[in-house]
């Protein structure tokens, strides 16, 4: 009940934030190689829970154009086909008009350890989340912290004071926003392109 108490008083309980992280063999290559595994964030039952009640607030923002379009990913009722569809269509008429079609794919390996906190809560507020809603996904990462577990030996708590929770709710839609807000940036004074007209 006190963790209720303080909910309402928009304060997160400490074990909301905290993550165990324990490591997971891919199945794939040398077991013994630090690179074949992954880490995995366990996180407290109650505060995923308030994760999920966070999410289900922020579709409700989502469904209003918070995001743009080509952030397709992560969002309820959207998915990779037309990501799929929209280039194959480019490279189609690229061919019928014999231009050259320049293509990047960027590997996010990783990504979500590296969203800075600072700037993704910049970019909550540039896409106008609200600011009760910014405040109790901040409280979620402010003084985070995290033990690693290695077959039943702990570590001491250490601040994580970067990326996303692997494994929360939340997690892939921070980082669409994040991401939302450094294409705006880089496309903010790029060149267009080859013009279709239909």
């Amino acid at each position: 009940m006190t963790e209720l108490t303080t909910l309402f008083q928009e304060q997160v309980p400490q074990h909301f934030k905290d993550v165990t992280i324990v490591h997971l063999y891919k199945r794939k290559g040398n077991r013994h190689l630090r690179d074949n595994h992954k880490g995995i964030s366990l996180l407290n039952i109650a505060g995923m829970i308030f994760a999920r009640i966070l999410l289900n607030h922020m579709n409700g923002h989502l469904e209003q154009g918070l995001l743009p379009e080509s952030q397709c990913g992560f969002r309820q009722h959207s998915g990779t086909t037309d990501m799929i569809f929209a280039p194959r269509q480019l490279q189609k008429k690229c061919q019928e008009m014999r231009t050259h079609l320049y293509t990047t794919f960027v590997d996010l390996t990783k990504a979500f350890d590296t969203v800075n906190c600072n700037r993704l809560w910049k970019a909550m507020q540039k896409f106008g989340c609200p600011e009760r809603f910014m405040h109790m996904v901040r409280q979620l990462y402010d003084g985070m912290t995290a033990r690693v577990n290695d077959n039943g030996m702990v570590s001491e708590a250490f601040a994580v004071t970067n990326g996303v929770k692997q494994c929360c709710v939340l997690a892939p839609i921070l980082f669409s926003l994040m991401l939302s807000v450094m294409l705006m940036d880089a496309y903010r004074y790029e060149q267009h392109g080859i013009r279709i007209t239909y």
